[in-house]
């Protein structure tokens, strides 16, 4: 007689869990783990965004600062002192938006090195003009924006140019500085004084976009502020005010 076997009875959970994962559950897990990835890449791409955008903020504050100090040093020394162009002809000591620059004057407090043998003048014409970022003056520019990660940049930048002598000659070349990297506007406005004809009376105050004017020679003014008001990328308009200190005489 023969032995006829009988399987086992297996217990109905035992079973399903020995059955693995369906097709719906493994794309279910699939659609999960991809939704988390996405998530994952976007936050790290805002992050990486946050953290490029705000290392740009701070070089452009930081470049900020060195052009505040650099067009102080220059205000502060501002001095009444006319100067010879190239062509012979004599130029006054403060030029706003009258020739080739923007902003042209003559300023004192140029140091000389402690070891020079021949000191040279410690007075120095300096000029400012806004240049197109793609010019050869701008070139130092360009590259400090490429290093921050400013791949498309706005604006041009601001040059400030100087001088090695006041009266100048044809063979005298000026030299170049980036003063600041972006510059979306700039306007300069210079606030002018007459003295007063009559005794206790006040001062006549007049704002000007460009300088020398043409006026009384009886009546001669003085400037004794600027005003810049310039707009930079992201951080909006910017304004400064300067007093000038001058000597009242014609020079």
């Amino acid at each position: 007689m023969k032995r006829v076997s009988v399987p086992p009875v297996l217990n109905p959970k035992q079973s399903r869990l020995q059955r693995g994962f369906t097709l719906l559950e493994v794309m279910v897990a699939i659609s999960i783990t991809a939704i988390i990835g996405v998530g994952a890449v976007q936050l790290l791409s805002n992050i990486s965004e946050a953290s490029r955008n705000t290392d740009i903020r701070s070089e452009q504050l930081a470049g900020l600062q060195r052009f505040n100090q650099v067009i102080t040093r220059d205000l502060e020394q501002f001095i009444n002192r006319s100067i010879r162009d190239e062509y012979g002809d004599t130029q006054p000591s403060l030029l706003l938006d009258n020739g080739d620059y923007l902003l042209e004057f003559t300023r004192a407090g140029w140091r000389n090195s402690p070891v020079a043998n021949d000191p040279r003048s410690t007075l120095q014409r300096v000029a400012y003009r806004v240049e197109p970022l793609d010019s050869d003056e701008c070139e130092s520019a360009r590259l400090r924006l490429e290093q921050w990660g400013e791949t498309d940049p706005k604006g041009d930048c601001l040059v400030r140019y100087f001088w090695p002598h006041l009266d100048r000659s044809t063979d005298i070349e000026v030299q170049s500085q980036v003063v600041l990297e972006q510059v979306v506007s700039l306007t300069i406005e210079l606030t002018a004084e007459t003295a007063p004809t009559e005794v206790g009376a006040q001062p006549e105050r007049t704002n000007y976009d460009s300088w020398p004017p043409v006026s009384d020679p009886n009546k001669p003014e003085y400037p004794i502020a600027m005003r810049w008001q310039i707009e930079l990328p992201r951080l909006g308009f910017i304004e400064r005010l300067w007093l000038l200190a001058h000597d009242k005489a014609d020079t």
